[in-house]
């Protein structure tokens, strides 16, 4: 099929996902990101590996829509990029600035509160945190709140995924109610954010590759086993 157009291509994937019981559906991109002060030594990392991370998600098939919100102690609910085509999201270069501390508890609850009013299909909301410190700035929001929440949503079938360094993301993950097969520990070095955001994007493009009940049923292994950004620590 090597002179075959790209849209007749697309068509007849389409065909093969409903065939193999595969249907692909609309899927919701939240990405929570840190830019908190101590982000500063790995910022331009971040950035770079986020731009990347969209630029290939931008190359698989199937429809997203993103919101990008980061968060400090200054603003916990930052908006940078709200509800857009995945086709249409670009590089964050310039406004990205790591100033302030973590109120880590807030941020989470603010992203909730937009992604809850806004969220048409429950099981297609795939809900990303990436910090490098823990929580000590939440004025409206508790763990317990934020752990309680979660768990509501993950039994409604969101997919929630949580990245950190400088920590162990694993016991600070699971007091928010976030499974150990999508938490990650990475290391605040350029290789590990790299490898990361690499990991990230090969699971949201199984992720997004997937049907709806296929997401509910994989809901506590995002990372199928592998996570890249604990093997360059």
């Amino acid at each position: 099929m090597t002179n075959t157009p790209p849209d007749l291509l697309s068509r007849i994937e389409a065909i093969e996902r409903r065939l193999n019981g595969v249907e692909q559906t609309q899927a919701e991109i939240w990405f929570l990101l840190d830019r908190s002060g101590s982000m500063q030594q790995i910022a331009e990392d971040v950035v770079g590996g986020f731009d990347a991370f969209f630029a290939e998600q931008r190359g698989q098939p199937g429809t997203a829509t993103v919101t990008l919100i980061q968060f400090d102690d200054h603003d916990p609910h930052e908006v940078l990029i709200d509800a857009r085509a995945l086709d249409a999201v670009r590089s964050i270069a310039g406004r990205f600035r790591a100033r302030g501390t973590t109120p880590l508890y807030d941020a989470i609850g603010y992203l909730l509160d937009r992604a809850e009013r806004r969220a048409g299909n429950p099981a297609d909301q795939l809900v990303v945190i990436y910090t490098d410190g823990l929580e000590n700035a939440s004025h409206h929001w508790t763990a317990r709140e934020v752990f309680s929440r979660i768990t509501r949503l993950q039994e409604a079938g969101w997919t929630f995924v949580f990245l950190g360094a400088n920590q162990d993301s694993y016991a600070t993950g699971s007091g928010l109610a976030m499974r150990a097969g999508n938490t990650s520990n990475f290391a605040a070095s350029p290789g590990s954010v790299a490898a990361s955001y690499r990991g990230l994007s090969r699971s949201t493009s199984e992720w997004r590759r997937k049907g709806r009940e296929q997401r509910r049923q994989d809901g506590e292994v995002f990372w199928g086993g592998v996570k890249e950004a604990e093997e360059t620590e």
